[in-house]
């Protein structure tokens, strides 16, 4: 059995996202939200404070000890539930929880434009099973807003295993981010196969892990080459027919 375990990447990978981040609608439907929450934020203060919280968070996370293993976080990930809370409390508001999952939820509904799983995704998957092997999630992602995605997508049941970085403070490449993998669920590197669009993310952290990996070019940006990183197998096209068609191979 040459591959037990299929790791996958979402966004880019099984699933096609566009948010409006970077719109001032989204800022000031933001600054509204929070207002009338208490939090009272203009659009171009909610989109400043909203920056420098979560750069803040990062800093303080990168170069830190990540407790289960005494390694040292190298690519730190931020927890935007923490943000907003921050958002909340420098206006003066204590927030309850179910405040600051409501700021999430409203942001990721409010700004996704396009979310869309690649066709072909729901079968490879259907293959992968009836060959006995095992499908995880590897994703660098907001907790809040990945669940409320997979369960529109129709994922979030697909998986034996669900890891998200904001879980965890640090996100690919970063070998404990990989680790997780094996702490929590047994994956071996040497049995698995990562699948991801993002060259640096997904296959640089595969070779720091040991892992095989497969880069699906869904995007030139993100598979661009970079010195010294290399993939495994390499899906120019980028669609999940041309990745079945290597099943065979994957799975000998």
């Amino acid at each position: 059995m040459k591959y037990k375990n299929f790791v996958f990447d979402l966004y880019g990978t099984l699933a096609d996202v566009y948010t409006d981040d970077d719109a001032v609608r989204t800022d000031e439907k933001m600054a509204e939200f929070f207002s009338s929450h208490g939090a009272k934020y203009t659009a171009e203060e909610y989109r400043t404070c909203m920056h420098d919280f979560r750069a803040i968070q990062e800093k303080k996370r990168e170069g830190s000890v990540y407790k289960p293993t005494g390694e040292v976080i190298r690519y730190p990930e931020t927890d935007v539930l923490l943000v907003y809370e921050e958002l909340f409390a420098a206006k003066g508001v204590a927030a309850t929880r179910a405040d600051v999952l409501k700021a999430a939820r409203y942001y990721r509904g409010m700004s996704t434009v396009t979310l869309r799983r690649y066709p072909g995704v729901t079968e490879l998957f259907g293959q992968l099973r009836a060959a006995g092997r095992s499908i995880y999630l590897l994703s660098n992602a907001q907790r809040e807003y990945t669940v409320y995605d997979l369960e529109k997508l129709g994922l979030y049941s697909c998986f034996d295993g669900i890891l998200l970085s904001s879980d965890y403070g640090c996100r690919k490449p970063d070998p404990i981010f990989f680790g997780e993998l094996t702490r929590q669920f047994g994956v071996l590197p040497e049995e698995s196969l990562m699948i991801g669009n993002d060259r640096r993310s997904d296959i640089y952290g595969a070779n720091l892990f040991g892992m095989d990996s497969v880069l699906l070019v869904t995007g030139e940006e993100l598979a661009a080459p970079i010195e010294g990183v290399f993939a495994t197998y390499t899906v120019a096209g980028g669609t999940y027919r041309e990745l079945a068609e290597l099943l065979p191979e994957l799975l000998a």
